[in-house]
C-alpha cells in the first residue's frame, strides 16, 4: 500500500513530531508532508506543503506571520492527488484533518488531543480572556469548523484512553488506542543521582513554576531541558535565577536527554490535564520514579504501577508519586523520593510502549480498515 504521512508542523520538536516520525518509520515511509518544515530526523525527509498551494494562496500564506492561525484553510487547499496517488493517508495534528482525500483514499487520523482550548478547558481560557464576547464568538465558530472537518476522517487512532473519551464526548467518534512509542533499547539505568529532572517545552499548561518553587524550597537541584514556549514569565525567571539549584540546559540532543534520565534521582512532570505525555514513559524506561499531578493520562499511568500508600496530599505508587500539582504537595513528594526505596525494575511498566508493539498494531489497524473501506466502496458502487 502507498501510504502518505501528513503532520501539522515541524517548527519545533515535541511529542507530536516524534510520533509522526515513528508513524513514517513503522510503515516504511521516507517522507513526511508538513508545514514550517525543519529537518530533525536523519532518515526521514520533511516537505513543506506550501509548495503544493495555488500561486495566489502561496503568496498570501508567505505574508502571514503565523501560519498556525490559518492551518485549516491551508490543509483544505492541499490536493493530495497532486502529490501522489495514495492508498492511505495518515494525518497528525488537529487541523490536518481538513484534508479532502480522493474517494479511493483511506483517511486515518492520529489524534494527540482534541482541541482543548475550544472544548474541555474552554471555560478556563475564557476566564483568562475576561469573558470577552469576541473570544466567545471566535471559539463558537472554531467549534463549528472542528465538527465540520471531523467528517473528512474515515478512522481515528488515539494516543490514550483519555483522548478516546474526549473524542467520543465532543465528536461522537470512536478511536482505537495506539500508544506513542519509545525505543526501549535506547534507555538505560545508571544510578539514582543527586538531581531532579524536568523535560518539556516552556508552555503555560506545563505548569513548570510550581516545580521550580518546590525544588528551591526543598533546596534540591533541578535540571530543566526543553525548548522555549509560550510561558515567557517562567522562562525569564529561570534565566535570571541565581539559584545554584536551578539549571536550564535548553534543547538537548536525544543522547544527552537519555544520559540525564539515566543518572537523575527522579523526574518531575506537572502539566495540566495532559492527554498522554511521553516523558513519564521515558522516565520509567530509565528505571526512575516520576512525580506527576492528579490530572490527565500521566496519573493513570502511575496508578497502573501499583498502589503503595497514601499520605496527606499525595499518593505513592511503585512507579512514582501523584500530587495535586501545587508547591506544597510537590515538596512532600520530593521528601518521599529520598525516603522510599525505588527499584530499576519499574522499567517493565514502559515495555507496552515499545516501538515494536506500536508498529505491529499500526499495521494491523491499517490492513483491517483498508479492507473494510474498500468493501464499503464496492458495495456502494453495486447499489
Amino acid at each position: 500500500m502507498n501510504i502518505g504521512i501528513f503532520h501539522w508542523s515541524f517548527h519545533t520538536r515535541g511529542g507530536g513530531e516524534v510520533v509522526a516520525y515513528y508513524l513514517a518509520k513503522a510503515v516504511g515511509v521516507k517522507t513526511i508532508y508538513t508545514l514550517l518544515s525543519e529537518g530533525y530526523f536523519k532518515d526521514v525527509k520533511t516537505i513543506d506543503v506550501i509548495d503544493y498551494l495555488p500561486g495566489w494562496a502561496k503568496f498570501i500564506t508567505k505574508l502571514l506571520r503565523d501560519r498556525r492561525l490559518f492551518e485549516m484553510w491551508i490543509w483544505s487547499l492541499i490536493d493530495v492527488s497532486e502529490i501522489e496517488d495514495f492508498d492511505i493517508i495518515i494525518t497528525s495534528g488537529n487541523w490536518t484533518r481538513a484534508i479532502i482525500t480522493p474517494e479511493h483514499t483511506l483517511h486515518v487520523h492520529y489524534l494527540h488531543s482534541v482541541n482543548k482550548q475550544i472544548w474541555c478547558i474552554w471555560h478556563h481560557y475564557w476566564k483568562v480572556a475576561k469573558r470577552n464576547l469576541l473570544a466567545f464568538s471566535l471559539i463558537e465558530f472554531l467549534r463549528w469548523i472542528d465538527r465540520m472537518i471531523d467528517s473528512r476522517v474515515d478512522y481515528y487512532l488515539v494516543n490514550s484512553e483519555l483522548t478516546r473519551k474526549r473524542l467520543w464526548k465532543y465528536m461522537k467518534r470512536y478511536g482505537e488506542i495506539l500508544y506513542p512509542p519509545i525505543d526501549m533499547g535506547k534507555y538505560k539505568f545508571k544510578e539514582y543521582g543527586d538531581f531532579f529532572l524536568h523535560i518539556g517545552r516552556f508552555d503555560v499548561e506545563k505548569q513548570i513554576m510550581p516545580v521550580i518553587k518546590a525544588c528551591e524550597k526543598m533546596n534540591v537541584k533541578l535540571v530543566l531541558i526543553g525548548a522555549e514556549g509560550n510561558d515567557k514569565e517562567t522562562l525569564r525567571y529561570v534565566k535570571k535565577s541565581r539559584s545554584p539549584n536551578v539549571e536550564y540546559l535548553g534543547y538537548v540532543s536525544d543522547e544527552e536527554k537519555i544520559d540525564l534520565l539515566a543518572s537523575c534521582k527522579a523526574v518531575i512532570y506537572n502539566p495540566l490535564d495532559e492527554d498522554f505525555g511521553i516523558v513519564p514513559i521515558e522516565a520509567l524506561a530509565s528505571g526512575k520514579p516520576v512525580i506527576v499531578n492528579h490530572t490527565g493520562y500521566p496519573s493513570i499511568l502511575i496508578k497502573r504501577t501499583g498502589f503503595v500508600e497514601a499520605q496527606r496530599g499525595i499518593r505513592i505508587y511503585r512507579g512514582g508519586i501523584i500530587t495535586r500539582g501545587d508547591v506544597y504537595t510537590i515538596c512532600k513528594a520530593i521528601k518521599v523520593i529520598d525516603k522510599y526505596k525505588w527499584s530499576p525494575e519499574i522499567r517493565k511498566f514502559a515495555e507496552p510502549f515499545d516501538f515494536s508493539i506500536f508498529k505491529s498494531n499500526l499495521k494491523m489497524y491499517l490492513e483491517t480498515w483498508k479492507k473494510e473501506f474498500d468493501e464499503l466502496l464496492i458495495a456502494k458502487e453495486l447499489e
